[in-house]
């Protein structure tokens, strides 16, 4: 049985409900006046009469640690119902509280507030609120319930926790949401009083443990995008000389119609699943030879005695003087293959097709 951490943390049991030796203390009160404790110094015994005569700022020597945070008042504590905060141990006096923490309690020191009401049929005495200073100390005998608690019986509740929701999801069919997302919306659902401070401490890890898969799954999708993004750029050069040797091994093209050819198939290659698809190229590249090829034949019927089809001569001046033909045919084409709402956007389809 262990009560203290790795870190000097010692978990205690500040104060439980019920009639106390000063007082009454009623659950709601507990709750509510938690954070008078914050930033309390705790020591080793209550002073007595002539020392907080004397010193009532207390030793240097009993000094055994101070309070981490506010209290928490747990309902389901792992020793029952209670206020519960966590403790930082002094080094020196860790290994005596450590020894003695099964047999030794804990008994606040607070001023307040009291009011005298009816409990059990008997005029009591009961706490009202405590003033901000409070704190409490290590002692032999417990005030009201206090005591340290060991890490064991800590682990145990969140244990129970787990299981209680695990027996409550059972019969949960799957809805495609993971054990972990589904346990942390379980834990924020409303159960009335029963909510502890196990809940807080779960959902804590669990949504730390949801934010780091969230970090990795972000940066594992920015790496397959960049992968993706070069796979790409490869298949793309890949194309273009798949496109330049083709192009270039038809004889009957003139040099300014192949080189415009290039340009165009390269920006329109063909992908499927971030890879070129080669077939389908082959079929682009086929139908667009065919197509120019069959371009330049209508120019030297309409143009007769046009000759020499190689460098220079009058076929720039045709390709320019045809461009608008070409993309009149090719609008055409996208209008009959009901690949544009009308006939402005199939001529910028075509434009764009033979830019």
């Amino acid at each position: 049985m262990k009560f203290i951490n790795k870190e000097g943390i010692a978990r205690v049991r500040v104060i439980s409900p019920g009639q106390g030796s000063s007082a009454f203390y009623k659950e709601d009160q507990l709750a509510r006046d938690a954070n008078a404790f914050d930033g309390g110094l705790v020591f080793i015994d209550h002073p007595s009469r002539t020392e907080r005569k004397d010193r009532p700022e207390r030793s240097l020597r009993d000094l055994a640690g101070s309070v981490v945070g506010t209290p928490i008042y747990e309902k389901d504590g792992a020793a029952g119902a209670g206020l519960y905060g966590d403790v930082r141990v002094a080094e020196h006096w860790r290994p005596f509280l450590e020894d003695l923490g099964a047999d030794i309690g804990v008994s606040i020191r607070a001023g307040g507030s009291a009011v005298m009401e009816t409990v059990g049929g008997k005029k009591t005495k009961v706490a009202e609120k405590f003033n901000p200073g409070a704190t409490f100390d290590f002692v032999t005998q417990a005030g009201r319930g206090g005591k340290m608690v060991a890490f064991e019986a800590a682990s145990s509740a969140a244990n129970d926790k787990v299981n209680e929701f695990m027996e409550a999801a059972a019969f949960v069919e799957s809805d495609g949401r993971t054990e972990e997302t589904r346990f942390m919306e379980w834990l924020d659902e409303p159960k009335g009083e029963g909510d502890t401070m196990a809940d807080t401490k779960l959902q804590e890890e669990l949504t730390e443990f949801k934010d780091k898969v969230t970090t990795l799954t972000k940066e594992r999708d920015d790496v397959l995008a960049e992968n993706a993004k070069l796979a790409e750029a490869l298949a793309l050069r890949d194309a273009k000389a798949t496109i330049t040797e083709s192009i270039n091994g038809e004889k009957d093209l003139p040099d300014v119609t192949k080189t415009r050819l290039i340009e165009s198939l390269t920006k329109s290659a063909p992908m499927k699943e971030g890879k070129l698809d080669e077939a389908a190229l082959t079929v682009l590249v086929t139908e667009a030879v065919k197509d120019a090829k069959g371009y330049i034949e209508s120019l030297t019927k309409v143009t007769p005695g046009i000759r020499g089809m190689g460098e220079g001569g009058n076929v720039e001046e045709l390709e320019e003087a045809g461009h608008a033909a070409r993309v009149e045919r090719k609008a055409a084409d996208y209008l009959k293959e009901n690949k544009a709402a009308d006939e402005a956007q199939a001529k910028q389809m075509a434009e764009r097709f033979y830019s």
